[in-house]
């Protein structure tokens, strides 16, 4: 983690287009989901209204900081609209 200069690189994949955005590690996720939702031009829903998954599959709170999940430099993270929120369902074949 790039902890000298509190700066890490995420990587968010909004309907199938990397998005990297420059975070501060101990801001809170959902400063970096923001600016990710403006560069790609998702701005019609709120925020609070995606979710935000690591490669597992693993939903990530958004107002942990990054250093608090342990996020490394470069990491993707794939960022949709929740369920019930105008989402398609991810869980159902």
């Amino acid at each position: 983690m790039a902890e000298k200069n509190h700066k890490i690189k995420i990587i968010f994949i909004i309907n199938g287009q990397d998005y990297p955005i420059e975070s501060n590690i101990n801001a809170p996720l959902m400063e970096a989901v923001q600016r990710a939702l403006a560069e790609s031009n998702n701005t019609g829903r709120p925020p609070d209204e995606w979710e935000v998954r690591d490669a597992s599959g693993v939903l990530l709170e958004k107002h942990r900081t990054p250093k608090d999940i342990g996020l490394l430099e470069g990491v993707r993270l794939f960022l949709s609209l929740r369920v019930g929120a105008g989402g398609v369902d991810q869980s159902r074949p």
